[in-house]
């Protein structure tokens, strides 16, 4: 029987299958249930796993790596998983990774950060938008976009995609009960859950056009094309397809800015040949 405090590793989402979790001995997986229990699950990355909190964990049971590196958790993440960790040990508690925000006094974890766009010099690019894990930015292309500050993690992974430089940081101050931090926690778990199984859907979705933009898309187009079983004929009616986009692309834009009869001519066979694939 499944134990109830491994219950959070069954049903991942495909891109944690290469963690091979559940081959591993029942004292090991209670372990990484435990730790990833935690990890404030903002999935930022900075512990150097970019997958989120739970290829942490995993790493932290399987690899004995380091069990200090979650910068958002501060000392309090880190104690609490050496005490599962090094369980009837005398070794003395790793000092937590340091972070750039000063440690806030009542949580003496690093001080909270949330993602703000300004909004008068946002140019719609929606590179941001796959950058977020929990789906807490919302727009369109060619439109301003927004962040929802309470969904936000202050991750920090949509700072950098933003070519025109318009998100900032903000500190925010608050006081979190140990229930509602464990709530907020799982929440936001469930919620890269979703999102990491929408964006597998809309990567098997053979009309979907939009291009592969964060690594964490990368690892999951990646994860997805390794469990489907896909036909020769398949692969190469995808590769055509997507030569021939590209084509259309290039002349759509060169009839944009000059018309061109034959151009055009060319363009329409090359959309009626797509359309047959």
């Amino acid at each position: 029987m499944q134990s109830s405090s491994n219950i959070r590793l069954i049903n991942l989402p495909i891109l944690f299958d290469t963690l091979n979790i559940e081959t591993l001995p029942a004292d090991m997986q209670a372990k990484i249930a435990l730790i990833d229990a935690c990890l404030p699950q903002t999935q930022c990355g900075l512990c150097e796993h970019p997958d989120g909190c739970l290829p942490y964990a995993t790493a932290i049971v399987v690899d004995n790596e380091p069990y200090n590196k979650c910068v958002p958790g501060g000392q309090p993440v880190t104690d609490a998983i050496a005490q599962i960790v090094t369980l009837d040990s005398d070794e003395t508690t790793l000092k937590a990774a340091p972070s750039q925000w000063p440690i806030d006094a009542t949580s003496t974890r690093p001080t909270e950060v949330r993602a703000v766009i300004r909004e008068d010099d946002c140019i719609g690019c929606t590179k941001c938008i796959p950058a977020c894990p929990v789906d807490a930015i919302v727009g369109t292309g060619k439109h301003m976009h927004t962040i929802f500050t309470d969904l936000c993690t202050g991750c920090e992974l949509c700072i950098a995609p933003c070519p025109v430089d318009c998100i900032d940081l903000v500190t925010i101050e608050r006081e979190l009960s140990i229930s509602e931090r464990e709530a907020e926690q799982e929440d936001l778990r469930q919620r890269y859950h979703t999102h990491l199984r929408r964006v597998t859907e809309q990567l098997a979705d053979s009309s979907n056009s939009r291009p592969v933009v964060s690594m964490v898309e990368a690892k999951l187009n990646n994860a997805a094309s390794q469990s489907l079983n896909i036909s020769e004929a398949q692969a190469k009616n995808t590769i055509a397809a997507a030569k021939l986009r590209s084509k259309i692309k290039k002349l759509e834009k060169q009839l944009s800015a000059r018309p061109n009869e034959s151009k055009q001519t060319d363009l329409d066979a090359l959309q009626a040949e797509l359309a047959q694939l």
